[in-house]
């Protein structure tokens, strides 16, 4: 028990650290805020396939807490537990297998579903905290919670499909990491 444990601290750690690194590895910034990354979601994603939806839960809520110690653009204390403490803890719902056989297709709708989840906590900030219709009026919307779900999920959908790619290229390989976790 106690050597699972260490491991777990050991890879949460680990996975925390690398998906801050890769959070750097910025393709395209959006003017607003927002950013597609190289995967940087997947060493969050990964654990929380290993460990499952509960501890992956404590490495995605780390992860959003650095996010916002270190950059994060705060206003509010309840915009700050929508945009970076739910959103980012979003990511453990990665860990949520579809389907009896865990295979790497078995974990792509849970992929997805984090990433709608998390931008839905993201337009609900926008939307209470950020509403500003001449921003949405100058990107041609008449609607500031449509160009709320326009904006993030614009970035958010990229940044999954990256993620996706690189997921299902490298799966077979994590397989049997994956499988040693007892």
């Amino acid at each position: 028990m106690e050597k699972n444990n260490t491991r777990f601290i050991v890879e949460g750690g680990v996975s925390i650290a690398l998906s801050f690194i890769l959070s750097f590895v910025v393709l395209f910034r959006m003017p607003l805020g927002g950013s597609v990354t190289l995967a940087s979601r997947l060493p969050l994603v990964i654990f929380a396939v290993r460990w499952g939806l509960k501890k992956g839960l404590w490495a995605a809520l780390i992860f959003g807490i650095l996010n916002m110690v270190f950059g994060g653009y705060v206003i509010h204390p309840a915009q700050a537990i929508l945009d970076y403490i739910l959103s980012f803890s979003a990511i453990a719902l990665s860990g949520i297998s579809f389907g009896k056989s865990k295979t790497k297709f078995s974990y792509i709708p849970s992929i997805i579903i984090s990433y709608l989840v998390s931008g839905l906590f993201n337009v609900i900030s926008a939307f209470i905290f950020f509403n500003d219709m001449a921003t949405a009026k100058a990107a041609g919307f008449n609607n500031f919670t449509l160009y709320a779900f326009a904006y993030n999920y614009s970035f958010l959908a990229v940044d999954a499909l990256i993620l996706i790619v690189v997921f299902l290229l490298i799966y077979d390989r994590l397989k049997m990491f994956l499988n040693k976790q007892k």
